[in-house]
């Protein structure tokens, strides 16, 4: 017989005895201890300890794309202006993101600047969007809207004619592909759809609604009887419309913006106002809509009035650089929340969602972009 004097714990760490059971038990607890210790301490990535690099400096490169130039430089000033929720993450409890399409004004002119900063940044995370434009552009890719030109006035047909569309391809869709939420906003919109999602808790989209906020009144223009004034929803801060309300206005959009709305009017969020008023539905106001940047709606609305809700769901006139820094900053936000609360599951999944668009992003990338012509060989000189 083999002689040995191998005991049982040292077989492997998960085999107990009863005396390595009560060792390993103060091990985990330690451990344990310790990780609680640190996700006490945990703050902001971005607003905490702002003088500690996050990343060790290149010693050989010099640049300053890194993030901690760049938090330093860009991303910082947003720690004085916006909210700043740690913890207490709470997921939408009626809709899941893909229940819901986001239709996008965009331009021909803005097809390298703001439409593919939106792409690029928190539209890269969103299972179903359309960009609508007079201008065929795959790499976006853009539903063209035939004849709806590209100046200001065409938003009227670029929203009205490109909702037919739209309409007609849902149809085609199985019953469960279809989407139940529209979200209507303009290229240089920048958007937060953990957050904008949740306001649709407890609606019905089998229900014809219209909801945004940050809204404001105008009469209704043209051969509208009788003469109203509506309470309107901003576009620049964006709404949301129902399947429902899609179905009932469908067979009035050609007519509306054909030969109802005046054609020297470009307020196309006041005429689908208006002419779901006609149809008997006025807007559902929801809180979190801003029609300006965080610096500007932090100077126009003050802070408390700004403040009020943590969690907002958009700003608009945002600019292609700053649409890349809000970015960078909620992502690190909502990461911090995750990490504060242990919802170790739903890190995962935000995780795995933003990686696995990251590379989808670098694919298209590596097929639109052409990279800078390369110089002449350096030689040694003759000397």
């Amino acid at each position: 017989m083999l002689a040995t004097n191998v005991r049982l714990e040292n077989l492997h760490p998960l085999i107990y005895t009863s005396l390595t059971f009560i060792q390993q038990a103060k091990i985990l607890h330690k451990e344990n201890s310790n990780i609680s210790e640190k996700l006490q301490s945990f703050g902001s990535f971005i607003c905490d300890n702002i003088n500690i690099n996050r990343f060790p400096p290149s010693s050989t490169i010099q640049t300053n794309d890194s993030f901690d130039i760049y938090r330093k430089n860009t991303l910082e000033k947003y720690c004085g202006i916006v909210p700043i929720p740690r913890s207490d993450w709470e997921n939408a409890k009626t809709y899941t993101e893909k229940d819901m399409a986001f239709v996008i004004f965009t331009a021909a002119s803005f097809f390298h600047t703001r439409a593919t900063a939106t792409r690029d940044t928190w539209l890269s995370r969103i299972t179903n969007y359309y960009f609508l434009s007079a201008t065929p552009y795959p790499y976006l890719p853009v539903t063209v809207v035939p004849g709806a030109g590209e100046d200001k006035l065409s938003n009227m047909k670029k929203l009205f004619y490109g909702l037919q569309i739209i309409y007609q391809q849902q149809m085609k869709l199985s019953l469960t592909n279809r989407q139940k939420w529209f979200y209507i906003a303009g290229c240089d919109t920048f958007i937060l759809p953990h957050h904008l999602l949740k306001r649709l808790d407890g609606l019905d989209y089998t229900k014809p609604i219209l909801l945004g906020g940050h809204s404001g009144h105008h009469p209704c223009l043209g051969e509208i009887n009788p003469k109203i004034t509506v309470e309107f929803p901003s576009g620049g801060a964006g709404f949301f419309f129902s399947m429902k309300l899609l179905e009932i206005m469908q067979p009035n959009l050609t007519n509306f913006v054909d030969n109802v709305w005046p054609s020297t009017s470009e307020i196309s969020d006041v005429a689908l106002t208006c002419l779901a008023a006609q149809l008997g539905v006025r807007i559902t106001r929801q809180v979190g809509f801003w029609a300006f940047p965080p610096e500007a709606t932090l100077r126009g609305d003050g802070r408390l009035q700004f403040h009020k809700e943590a969690e907002p769901n958009n700003y608009h006139y945002v600019s292609p650089d700053e649409m890349y820094a809000l970015d960078e900053f909620y992502v690190n936000q909502h990461m911090d929340r995750l990490i504060k609360d242990r919802n170790w599951n739903e890190l995962v999944k935000f995780t795995r969602r933003f990686v696995s668009s990251h590379y989808e992003l670098l694919r298209k990338k590596r097929r639109e972009c052409t990279l800078p012509k390369v110089g002449n060989e350096t030689k040694l000189s003759a000397n």
